[in-house]
């Protein structure tokens, strides 16, 4: 029986309304995907821009190579449902920069069964436009809060008012989610030596308004240390954090399984079978083969960067190694099936060890919106 492609994810663009320090890497690897049209290029200084800073016609949008042509998109999506999607994930970048987003909803949302949702700050959405959104088959969005507090938030996101603009966005797409009872509003979280005390509150606060999951995430491709927690820390972390973590939910949670869920999920943040010093180093497996053991990714899961990359998993975006295909010269099909996707299952790459994507996991608080209670855990 053929392997099937269970999460597809589209990066529609690669513009984004945050500047956060430990996406750099990513940002770099982002001016590859720039360059490779250069001649449709249109003079952009930074890819992590205002929402402003990026007006431009229609026209000049549809040229622009830091987003993906809408035919690439749909021809992904059909393929991808050809091969057994049950997932559509939108990143980037934000998704609300593209111009084409609706449309690419759509047409994931007409293959039966695919659950479509988006990473995406959400800044200065409209009420209409979320209802355009979610009309067109958006499921779910994932909104990036690592923090309550404004200043920490402001410093975290590197934008001014940052926490004000996305409590803002949160507050007008749950304006309209009430008219859908079965739309998720989740949380996305970064684990930073400058936040992790934040958590309790974080958790109490999705607890009292409705927030459906909190995916939390390890830091990743911080090669400076400068948000990686020490092992002082992390010790910190594990025995007075968590516990607090855990003893709001009791408190404010009337679901067992809520809770017995964030038990598990807790426990494998700072597991033990990897060394505190190797987590305060941005090391998070203390070999390649359990690395290999502990991320079944590339075995359903297909990446496509806005110029057509293919990747196995988001953090080659990192690594800067590990592209298994290229959409503008083969079709999906052929990539999933081809050489560059079975030699990356097989050998993997040196950067796998530093890959925080298998540890990272999702505490759910309404059992009937979240998937790990019923059909399958969500991958950022």
């Amino acid at each position: 029986m053929p392997r099937a492609l269970k999460q597809l994810v589209i990066k529609p663009t690669v513009y984004c309304f945050h500047k956060c320090p430990y996406c750099d890497l990513r940002q770099d690897y982002y001016q590859g995907v720039l360059k490779k049209n250069k001649a449709r290029v249109i003079p952009v200084r930074d890819t992590r821009m205002s929402a402003l800073g990026l007006e431009m016609n229609a026209k000049a949008a549809k040229l622009n190579p830091g987003h993906m042509p809408l035919e690439m998109a749909l021809q992904s999506i059909d393929e991808a449902a050809a091969l057994g999607m049950e997932s559509m994930q939108l990143s980037g970048g934000d998704p609300l920069l593209y111009p084409h987003l609706t449309e690419v909803i759509r047409a994931a949302a007409k293959h039966p069964g695919v659950f479509v949702f988006m990473n995406s700050v959400g800044t200065q959405v409209s009420a209409a436009k979320v209802r355009e959104l979610i009309d067109a088959g958006l499921m779910a969005w994932n909104f990036s809060v690592d923090t309550l507090d404004p200043v920490l938030y402001e410093e975290l996101r590197g934008v001014s008012r940052a926490l004000e603009k996305i409590m803002a966005a949160i507050a007008t797409v749950g304006s309209v989610a009430v008219d859908y009872p079965d739309f998720c509003i989740n949380y996305m979280t970064v684990i930073t030596n400058k936040n992790y005390r934040e958590l309790p509150d974080l958790f109490s606060h999705c607890l009292e308004t409705g927030i459906a999951s909190i995916y939390l995430m390890n830091v990743y491709g911080d090669v400076e240390g400068r948000s990686l927690l020490s092992v002082d820390q992390i010790q910190e972390f594990r025995n007075e954090i968590v516990p607090e973590i855990l003893r709001r939910i009791k408190d404010k949670s009337p679901y067992e399984i809520v809770k017995t869920n964030a038990e598990l999920v807790m426990s494998t943040f700072f597991s033990p079978e990897n060394s505190d010093e190797n987590y305060s180093k941005g090391i998070y497996w203390p070999n390649p083969e359990a690395a290999k053991a502990a991320c079944r990714t590339p075995e359903h899961y297909a990446l496509i960067e806005p110029d057509g990359k293919v990747l196995p998993c988001c953090l080659v975006e990192i690594s800067h190694e590990g592209e298994v295909g290229d959409m503008s010269r083969h079709s999906l099909t052929e990539v999933w099936a081809g050489s560059g996707y079975s030699d990356f299952r097989r050998d993997r790459i040196d950067f796998c060890v530093k890959c925080s994507s298998p540890r990272n996991k999702t505490v759910g608080f309404i059992p009937k919106l979240c998937r790990q209670f019923n059909v399958f855990e969500t991958e950022n």
